[in-house]
């Protein structure tokens, strides 16, 4: 399997892991319940979704695209909350539909990789400068954070664990 083939697997598992710790809650749940800290399900999906789309992006300019304007952000809570406040009262689906089109488009993305792309270095949302795959590679840690204080959240709320992406009661 080549590394583009490994990256997106796992990129793709951690989307995965990250849905199923919410799957099967009502709507109203999943936009008003504190999941981590004040944030609900919806409001880390959000979060989610943005910084995703952050990282294609940075990806793209890392291969020669237009460099973002807003890049580098400097201030990542900063931009954390204005997300949030942004998305405001977005429906779940709304934002469910959000990271499902960042998924789409960061796996379609990586399809067209070379192994010899991974390892071209630039700039990096935040700021720091390294090589495309350590960016994709921080993008499932960042998915697999998140999805972790979802699955404890579940636990809490309902006893059920979520083992390799599948809720267990």
């Amino acid at each position: 399997m080549s590394e583009r083939d490994e990256l997106r697997a796992t990129i793709d598992e951690a989307h995965t892991r990250f849905l199923s710790a919410i799957d099967g809650f009502p709507d109203k749940v999943l936009e008003t319940e504190p999941a981590a800290g004040a944030w609900s399900p919806r409001d880390i999906t959000g979060h989610v979704a943005d910084w995703e789309q952050e990282t294609l992006l940075a990806a793209r300019h890392i291969l020669g695209g237009q460099k973002p304007r807003w890049h580098p952000i400097k201030d990542g809570q900063g931009y954390n909350m204005t997300q949030a406040a942004l998305r405001g009262t977005d429906s779940w689906s709304a934002v469910r539909g959000d990271l499902q089109a960042a998924r789409a488009e960061m796996l379609a993305f990586i399809d067209e990789l070379s192994d010899e792309q991974l390892k071209t270095v630039g700039p990096y949302p935040w700021g720091e400068i390294g090589n495309l795959k350590r960016l994709l590679v921080d993008l499932a840690h960042h998915l697999d954070e998140h999805a972790a204080q979802l699955e404890s959240w579940r636990l809490q709320r309902t006893g059920a664990r979520v083992e390799r992406g599948k809720p267990h009661g």
